[in-house]
């Protein structure tokens, strides 16, 4: 049994599952506040709060905008016990139709899938810390728009209302307590150290040596790219619109279970400046954070599964400011 955590989890991949289902499918809205501390702090590629209202809010929000939505547990790779408490990067893909008006506009009835991963740091029955990377791109195409436009439309609602632009960045960051290593076993240095070479050294011949001739990837804004080059043309549109960006490995973890690949979780960051022509236009020199979070499936040596989650309407709102 987990310490500190109701006795109806048989164990912590069972509790994030079943309070996602509880809150979302189930409605139990008001138990985020029994499963979010107060002052749970949550940083998405849109902002920053620190108030468990924040997420009560966003909730019922989202569920106007997307009545029927529905939250399918592709994998939870997990780490931790109870003394130093646990975290979990839950991949979720998300059915729905847009059956309400929104952020996302005038309701269109249109169907959406879209994935999503949170990271969620829990101890003693819960949450305390989340990083949570929606693909909102792949929303906005869903709707009938672009990430682009979807961005300048919210870049403008923001100006109207007399806020500045929003979204993420580190300055409006306030230190939470989870702090945990990174993981140093073998698949898990084996993908970090694969991802820091494409990114931060431009060795995109290790996409030959590393991938699956055959990969799929779930890439952002509801795309998936197939095969080496499909990864590399979306290395390509990132390394030549963000030339010397720097990538940094926030967190990772790995997960290795009987009768699975072994299961990486990568939450990582891009720091630099749109100073070049690729995925988001004309360079406009503005300064670029991203927030990603990518999951992975290693097997003999090569990556046969991965998925990318970015948020691309908050670049295309940075760009945009």
């Amino acid at each position: 049994m987990l310490k500190g955590f109701d006795s109806e989890f048989r164990d912590f991949e069972h509790y994030i599952l079943s309070i996602t289902e509880q809150i979302w499918e189930g409605r139990g809205i008001d138990l985020i506040r029994r499963w979010y501390a107060a002052d749970c702090i949550v940083r998405t590629p849109g902002g920053f709060s620190d108030d468990v209202e924040a997420v009560v809010a966003s909730t019922n929000a989202t569920l106007a905008e997307f009545p029927d939505r529905r939250l399918l547990g592709e994998d939870v790779i997990w780490a931790g016990d109870d003394e130093e408490g646990f975290l979990s990067s839950h991949r979720i893909i998300s059915t729905m139709h847009h059956w309400g008006d929104g952020v996302f506009g005038a309701a269109t009835h249109k169907p959406v899938v879209v994935r999503t991963v949170a990271d969620c740091a829990a101890k003693d029955g819960q949450i305390y810390e989340e990083w949570l990377v929606r693909d909102q791109g792949a929303i906005a195409r869903a709707v009938g728009s672009s990430p682009r436009e979807m961005a300048q439309l919210w870049a403008e609602a923001d100006r109207a209302a007399g806020r500045p632009v929003g979204f993420f960045t580190p300055a409006m960051d306030r230190p939470g307590t989870y702090h945990r290593p990174l993981s140093t076993a073998a698949p898990a240095a084996f993908y970090q150290a694969l991802q820091e070479d494409l990114w931060n050294a431009s060795a995109i011949k290790r996409v030959a040596e590393c991938y699956h001739p055959a990969i799929s990837v779930a890439a952002p804004s509801g795309d998936t790219v197939v095969g080496h080059a499909g990864v590399e043309g979306l290395l390509f549109d990132y390394l030549s619109s963000f030339p010397g960006a720097r990538f940094e490995t926030e967190h990772l973890i790995l997960r290795e279970d009987a009768g699975r690949p072994a299961r990486v979780a990568l939450r990582w960051s891009l720091t630099g400046e749109h100073r070049g022509r690729g995925r988001f236009g004309e360079p406009t020199g503005k300064p670029i954070y991203i927030m990603g979070i990518n999951h992975a499936e290693i097997r003999d040596g090569q990556v046969t599964a991965e998925w990318v989650l970015i948020d691309e309407i908050a670049v295309w709102k940075q760009i945009l400011a």
